[in-house]
């Protein structure tokens, strides 16, 4: 009773900030010895993890073997998506050049750099930024013609860039409005913002499956943990994740709703049992009925402009 007065009492939505929330029904989870349980905004609609872990949980969570090394695979074809990417290179090199003169360019949680090789190869180079020093530091060591900063180093220069991307960081964020803020201070007038990551609470046929059968089970076993890690700090939709951009100032260039696989099985070579043949087909289901609405999807992709203020 008392965990759940001090919840009532101190938790913020991270997207609009009110303490006004109720019980998600997504499972909670133990990690680092702690207990994590998941809330909604009442306002957003936003679900999201509480306690935000602390510094010594995004140690655990990102030590530098979570990035294993630098990935140098060059893709043949730009327009093919890879695994792991929302959207594929080719059609986030198009919409660069679209929306910006394609030069100052940073990818903000640069991972193993393999987009940035990528785009070398376009024409586009990048500057990158990770979250560990010791992954920055070999970063720098196998790519040493590219600069590379830790999160802290970064904000504390006075370089500024004409593109900054996000690549499914976002959603890892317990601070995305004060990190946001601090971006646009690094963006150039008439700068760019171009961010990719899920909306996994959008409505499409695979999230209502999920959902549903999240709730079934909350019902009959009452509330349950898991054992993953709560890198996903907040769970948005299609509504809350537009207006989280348009509220910071930026303007809308781009936006995009697309589904993908995730986190069903991506192919039928990974089916493995009758309940992941299952789960394939109602992925590929969902995503044959999500391409026929511009407003369904798991996945997002948005350009915005730099605020004049």
């Amino acid at each position: 009773m008392l965990h759940s007065l001090q919840i009532m009492m101190s938790a913020k939505c991270p997207f609009c900030n009110s303490e006004k929330h109720s019980d998600s029904f997504l499972p909670g989870t133990r990690f680092n010895a702690k207990c994590f349980e998941y809330l909604k905004c009442n306002d957003c609609d936003l679900h999201y993890v509480y306690p935000f872990p602390n510094g010594d949980d995004f140690n655990a969570m990102y030590p530098p073997s979570y990035q294993s090394g630098v990935n140098s695979y060059i893709c043949e074809d730009p327009y093919k998506k890879i695994s792991g990417i929302r959207f594929s290179y080719g059609v986030q090199f198009d919409l660069i050049r679209k929306f910006s003169t394609a030069d100052k360019l940073l990818d903000y949680g640069c991972g193993h750099g393999n987009f940035m090789i990528n785009a070398e190869k376009h024409g586009l180079h990048f500057d990158g930024t990770e979250y560990n020093s010791d992954h920055v530091a070999l970063l720098k060591k196998e790519l040493p013609h590219t600069n590379f900063y830790t999160l802290d180093d970064f904000f504390k220069n006075n370089i500024t860039y004409n593109v900054i991307r996000l690549s499914n960081v976002l959603e890892h964020l317990t601070n995305p409005v004060e990190i946001t803020k601090q971006l646009i201070g690094k963006l150039n007038p008439g700068g760019i913002l171009l961010v990719e990551g899920p909306v996994e609470m959008n409505s499409n046929l695979a999230t209502s499956f999920r959902n549903l059968y999240l709730r079934f089970r909350k019902l009959i076993k009452g509330k349950t943990l898991a054992s993953h890690a709560p890198t996903h700090i907040f769970f948005s939709n299609a509504k809350n994740q537009l207006a989280f951009f348009e509220k910071a100032g930026f303007k809308t260039l781009h936006y995009e709703i697309t589904e993908s696989e995730w986190p069903f099985p991506e192919s039928f070579s990974n089916v493995k049992g009758i309940g992941s043949f299952f789960k394939f087909l109602i992925a590929r289901l969902s995503m044959l009925l999500s391409s026929m609405s511009s407003t369904s999807g798991n996945t997002f992709i948005y350009v915005g402009r730099r605020p004049e203020n």
